[in-house]
């Protein structure tokens, strides 16, 4: 029960009834995806070297029934966490991981196909200790595009605040157990302790990985009236002082649409009456794409690219 595995996927969550079935579907395809089986042919996490821990932050909506689904069709984790905060919640699943290697996933975000294999990768065969990736939007407009960009640009910068992203990073067991853990004082920047703090210690063994891309929410920024400079002005703050790292609320959730509320409706009635689950709701991430039993089949090693921070 307690053997090890490769690799700990870690999904902070609170209230993600919305984006946490993309979420975690996406993981799953990319843990098959690592073991060189057909992206839309998942196994069940026993047989896998991936563990997938959902940390659940106190949530009201339906997202204990969807990690619940996951949890019996998959053998996805669930952590309970009664301390409100990312930070606490990452640091509760870093705990009860058993991989080697630590992957940091935000709710919010759909990691690529080969991104587990990446990872494994650039640890296994490349020596980095630590890894960050480019992000894009998850809306097709020009001011989603132009935001992503930016901060992509950003990342490049050789500073250590500059290589920031806890939504979706990597990092080795032992750096974590040096480094780490999260911030759990603050809501912005977090992840500096361990992602900074490699980047000065260890500049070599930091990679910007700009082979491959996850897609996260524009949430923050559309959900709020002039949510791009509101933000921008967040984050700026953030790092030229301290006091810019608090206040930081996460109330900003879309609202699931029909297919996933139906789903979560018919897994809440489907537990209650103790019968069958449905089956898991469309990847909205990947449209007419649903998790079941393909015919399985190996796929390519995906190329070997990346940008090394320190060099």
């Amino acid at each position: 029960m307690n053997r090890r595995k490769d690799i700990s996927v870690i999904i902070p969550t609170r209230n993600e009834a919305a984006c946490l079935g993309a979420t975690v579907s996406a993981i799953l395809d990319s843990a098959a995806y690592l073991q060189g089986l057909e992206a839309q042919s998942p196994q069940h996490l026993s047989r896998s070297p991936v563990q997938v821990l959902v940390v659940d932050n106190r949530s009201t909506d339906h997202t204990l029934e969807i990690v619940r689904h996951y949890t019996q069709a998959y053998g996805v984790n669930c952590v309970p966490c009664s301390r409100l905060g990312a930070a606490c919640a990452r640091n509760l699943g870093a705990r009860h991981a058993r991989g080697n290697i630590l992957v940091f996933v935000d709710a919010d975000t759909r990691i690529p196909r080969a991104g587990l294999r990446r990872i494994a990768d650039l640890v296994n065969l490349r020596g980095f200790k630590a890894g960050i990736f480019p992000l894009t939007g998850d809306s097709n407009t020009w001011s989603s595009a132009c935001w992503w960009a930016f901060w992509n640009l950003v990342r490049r910068l050789p500073l250590a605040r500059a290589k920031a992203l806890p939504a979706f990073m990597f990092c080795t067991r032992d750096l974590f157990d040096q480094l780490g853990p999260f911030d759990e004082r603050v809501q912005i920047g977090e992840e500096w302790p361990i992602l900074a703090g490699c980047y000065r210690r260890y500049p070599q063994r930091l990679i910007y990985d700009r082979s491959l891309s996850a897609t996260t929410s524009n949430r923050r920024m559309t959900l709020q009236p002039y949510g791009y400079a509101k933000t921008f002005v967040k984050y700026a703050w953030a790092v030229l002082h301290s006091s810019g790292r608090h206040g930081y609320p996460d109330t900003f959730r879309e609202r699931p649409g029909a297919e996933v509320a139906q789903w979560t409706d018919d897994l809440a009635s489907a537990g209650a009456r103790g019968t069958r689950r449905p089956a898991a709701a469309w990847d909205r991430g990947n449209p007419g794409h649903r998790l079941g039993n393909r015919p399985q089949r190996r796929v390519p090693a995906p190329p070997s690219a990346g940008t090394r921070i320190g060099s």
